[in-house]
């Protein structure tokens, strides 16, 4: 940490407390923040740079300590993965692939999309309803619906 950045006790409580669980929330808990300001006073607390600097040294001395990488922990969800599958777990097979994908951040704008189209439509089978759904439909699909139409009439 650079000369002049000195963390509070407090500050410094959160960098540990952080490091424990990569929770923020929890870690302003933990050290003492007021519980009922704690999403703000983490989100503030994490964006302060000699915070974020002091959390990347805990970091690595976590790993200096524990010898164990983010590569090393692939390779081995990989051999789960496999192994589990081939002996017919297949519960423990898709927990190890979905730990990759969560890695890769592979769910994270499909989750994002199915929660927006959901909560976009009705969910009676009424006339109403229905009548109301069809009319988002189309207005999400107009600006699509307007270039298949301009490439028809030109053909």
């Amino acid at each position: 940490m650079a000369k002049g950045d000195k963390l509070t006790a407090q500050q410094e409580q959160f960098c540990l407390e952080f490091t424990k669980d990569l929770n923020a929330v929890r870690a302003a808990i933990r050290a003492g923040y007021g519980e009922q300001h704690a999403k703000k006073n983490a989100w503030t607390i994490i964006r302060n740079p000699a915070v974020a600097e002091r959390i990347s040294e805990l970091k690595a001395d976590q790993t200096k300590r524990t010898k164990i990488e983010a590569d090393d922990i692939l390779r081995r969800l990989v051999r789960i993965a496999e192994k589990t599958e081939q002996e017919g777990d297949y519960q423990a097979a898709i927990r190890s692939l979905e730990l990759l994908g969560k890695h890769q951040a592979m769910w994270t704008d499909k989750n994002i999309t199915e929660m927006e189209v959901k909560n976009a439509f009705a969910t009676g089978n009424s006339e109403v309803d229905i009548q109301r759904d069809v009319e988002r439909l189309k207005k999400i699909a107009a600006p699509h619906l307007k270039l298949v139409a301009k490439k028809e009439s030109v053909h």
